[in-house]
């Protein structure tokens, strides 16, 4: 039939807020047998009646402004419908992602689309102040969206984002978005893809003239997860309790249905001084003498189906400094994880089971940094391309530059913070091409790496940070990143063998932070190049046009400040990751490896 089948491969449920009501409804013509009514604005729930009782009798919902059965004709598709078989009953609609508009219902009969009733006109929502309004049709897959204005236009479109950051919220760019599509005509909808995302909330926003000005209110959209239910994770270990202190953490965002208001949250056996709310969020005071204390959590969404998961919480003595060690990762995303399958779920896994406390992503374009500290329950700061997320609270973003970001995190609030820079340099051209392909001499590629950018870059951020290296006694400052480019400690005549027979090379990207008194956090632990490589660029990229790709160290965690000791510093990844092209499956959702870094803080 012409109608849309209810059924979809994808469920998608979404947020708006709506208030307020007001109807109108035509006169009953006399060949229509039934009637057809509101009865309330939130729950959306229309009453019917009719003579002619039918199992495919349905109400269907379109907007006022057109696009609904007039003339008992298919126009366009409905925003939400209903079968309502009875002779007499109501028909309930989920309001969640209905925005702000004039709305009509339709009583139609057996499958088609002759009236039953007449049709009610009715609004929902404050009265707007823009030309339009959206809805999203969670009936269909991938995410459709329907749309009305009163200004139609060739380059109006639809646009979707994180609903964590990143959209145009003063209608102006931040973000790039997530998928999108024109909407030119004045009634009418688009599909959007939902190819690369992750399960999740997304924000969509109708905008004028190819720009970003508003069309109407934007609306929240949920994207499910087409996984069984369950947690993403099996062991969880949130951040410090400290005895005397008040605890709180959340597990809400940890399932494979984030989101979702139907799953409820349980702890199974005797849980101490902690409880678990409905919604997922652990809280509680641990007593004098408490030790880190395990919690079994269960989990079950709204057709029953369980799931538990162990959760550990480190116990602090009273009076002790909160945090004593700190586990710090510099780790690029490569286009926010989406070149490989199941992308979220894999990069939640690989935080979770590495215990880290800090991460600083590069190619998080698109919020991508924000979708990972909402799962996490963490806190974070977005930047166009790098981001910062934290188990600890970040309390300032400090001034940076326009290829990296800083922020402070409090350890201990009132007592102890630290200042992380986290940078993503320029990349081309790159350096060991140069002196593998090419065959350049030291003097040119030095040229070479001042016309790339990163050497401005770098003199520019170590500059910014002098303020926070020079009180790096008293609030430790990191600087994390992917640099593009090797280490002058890693490049020398012990080391040539491994880089085209060159020898020491003063790569200015290394150069300028150990200048400024920053500590290369993974040489520190391990002073010989020739012993432990650290490589990582690339464990995905292997051959270059049929050559074998340069192998090098291009990400760093450095570090400044008398209270940090260094335990132990790593590249990373998950399992043994396959080459690309073929790399789509893997469980590591990088092309870089990450650095993760272990500090003792001391008072």
């Amino acid at each position: 039939m012409l109608r849309l089948f209810r059924a979809a491969l994808l469920g998608l449920a979404f947020d708006a807020s709506l208030v307020g009501c007001a109807v109108t409804s035509g006169r009953l013509a006399l060949a229509e047998p039934g009637s057809l009514a509101l009865a309330s604005a939130s729950p959306l729930e229309l009453r019917y009646t009719t003579s002619a009782p039918s199992p495919r009798n349905w109400v269907g919902l379109y907007y006022a402004s057109g696009g609904g059965p007039d003339n008992g004709e298919l126009d366009q598709p409905s925003i939400r419908w209903s079968y309502a078989p009875g002779a007499q009953g109501s028909v309930k609609f989920d309001n969640d992602g209905l925005g702000p508009g004039e709305y009509k219902a339709y009583f139609l009969a057996d499958d088609k689309y002759k009236s039953l009733a007449a049709a009610v006109r009715f609004s929902l929502g404050e009265s707007s102040r823009y030309p339009g309004s959206i809805s999203v049709d969670y009936s269909r897959t991938p995410i459709n969206v329907k749309y009305t204005t009163t200004r139609p236009g060739a380059k109006n479109w639809i646009g979707l984002y994180s609903a964590d950051g990143g959209g145009p919220v003063d209608q102006v760019q931040v973000q790039p978005s997530l998928a999108w599509e024109w909407a030119p005509e004045r009634v009418g909808e688009v599909t959007l893809s939902s190819k690369n995302l992750s399960p999740g909330e997304y924000r969509v926003f109708f905008l004028a003239d190819g720009g970003y000005t508003w069309l109407s209110q934007p609306v929240n959209a949920h994207l499910r997860s087409s996984e069984a239910f369950g947690f993403i994770v099996r062991d969880v270990t949130t951040h410090n309790a400290r005895q005397g202190d008040r605890f709180e953490a959340s597990l809400a965002n940890l399932v494979t249905q984030p989101g979702d208001g139907d799953t409820r949250f349980s702890i199974v056996g005797d849980a101490g001084w902690a409880v678990i709310s409905p919604s997922g969020v652990i809280s509680g005071t641990p007593p004098s003498g408490a030790a880190d204390t395990t919690l079994h959590v269960e989990a079950r969404d709204k057709h029953g189906v369980a799931a538990s998961a162990s959760v550990h919480i480190p116990v602090r003595p009273a009076g002790a400094s909160l945090v004593d060690r700190l586990r710090i990762l510099s780790f690029n995303l490569w286009h926010g994880g989406t070149q490989v399958s199941n992308y979220h779920e894999k990069q939640v896994r690989f935080l979770v089971d590495k215990n880290v406390d800090v991460v600083g992503f590069q190619e998080s374009t698109g919020g991508h940094g924000a979708r990972l500290a909402r799962a996490l329950n963490w806190y974070s700061w977005q930047g166009p391309d790098v981001s910062v997320i934290s188990r600890y609270p970040i309390t300032r973003v400090n001034a940076a530059t326009s290829v990296s970001g800083s922020v402070t995190i409090s350890l201990d609030p009132g007592k102890s913070d630290i200042v992380v820079w986290n940078a993503h340099l320029g990349y081309d051209p790159y350096g060991p091409y140069d002196f593998c392909f090419d065959r350049m001499s030291v003097g040119r590629v030095m040229e070479r790496e001042a016309e790339s950018g990163r050497t401005p870059q770098i003199e520019e951020i170590t500059r910014k940070m002098g303020g926070h290296i020079a009180d790096a006694d008293n609030v430790p400052v990191f600087l994390l990143g992917d640099f593009n480019a090797p280490s002058h400690l890693d490049w020398t005549e012990a080391t040539s063998g491994r880089h085209c027979g060159v020898g020491q090379v003063p790569w200015p990207s290394s150069k300028y932070p150990a200048d400024a008194g920053l500590v290369d956090s993974f040489r520190h632990v391990h002073p010989d190049p020739a012993a432990s490589p650290g490589i990582t660029w690339s464990p995905i990229y292997l051959s270059n046009e049929g050559r074998p790709e340069p192998l090098d160290r291009i990400d760093f965690v450095y570090h400044r400040g008398r209270k940090l000791a260094v335990l132990d510093s790593e590249a990373v990844l998950v399992g043994n990751p396959t080459a690309e092209p073929n790399h789509a499956n893997n469980e590591w959702t990088s092309d870089h490896r990450a650095v993760l870094t272990t500090y003792q803080i001391t008072a």
